[in-house]
């Protein structure tokens, strides 16, 4: 293949902004203005929105997300996005013993898929394979998952004897596994035994 087959592309990835606010996102992690960075093929925010959950961190991350100039913005969650892991939240009992409300399930998700996003240019990612075309003519396959190895009583947690990233030939039949063709996995955890664990 010779490099003129190549096409450039830009990625901005971000991670674990836990309700970073606008000001905030604009003034301490980049100096410039937001209006000043240039314009990205694809912004990848690789979970953790929100701190502990909350459809109004959710709306808030759309807006901070909404204020970059990118041709994708492909999002995905994380373990602290709380009420986007349906089993979790349809399970979690609060201090008191209740259980939280389903609805809040179906409200973030619909925040996440919605117009609200629409309108930030956001594409929220299903666990899966996702293909996409971009501007610049560059094709794009990507694997998305906001699983993690389960730690504490967080969203999204799979046990330390899953492996849910490798592929088929080099894991058990029994394993989850990833399709072959991918230009990239999107993840918001570590896979199994690559920083994996925490003290």
């Amino acid at each position: 293949m010779t490099s003129s087959s190549f096409i450039r592309t830009t990625f901005l990835v971000l991670s674990d902004t836990h309700d970073i606010d606008l000001d905030t996102f604009t003034k301490d992690a980049w100096p410039a203005q937001r209006d000043q960075l240039p314009k990205i093929d694809v912004v990848w925010h690789c979970g953790d929105l929100t701190q502990v959950g909350g459809l109004s961190s959710f709306k808030k991350a759309l807006k901070v997300l909404g204020g970059i100039d990118a041709d994708k913005k492909l999002v995905i969650a994380g373990n602290h996005d709380l009420e986007l892991d349906q089993q979790y939240w349809t399970s979690y009992r609060d201090e008191e013993g209740n259980a939280e409300d389903s609805e809040d399930h179906d409200e973030a998700v619909a925040i996440m898929k919605g117009l609200t996003a629409t309108e930030a240019g956001v594409s929220f990612l299903d666990e899966g394979t996702h293909t996409y075309d971009l501007q610049n003519g560059a094709k794009l396959a990507l694997y998305a998952s906001p699983y993690t190895p389960s730690f504490g009583d967080w969203a999204f947690p799979y046990s330390d004897t899953e492996d849910r990233f490798n592929t088929a030939d080099s894991t058990p039949p029994s394993a989850r596994t990833m399709p072959d063709h991918i230009d990239i996995v999107m993840i918001h955890g570590p896979p199994k035994g690559i920083l994996d664990s925490c003290s």
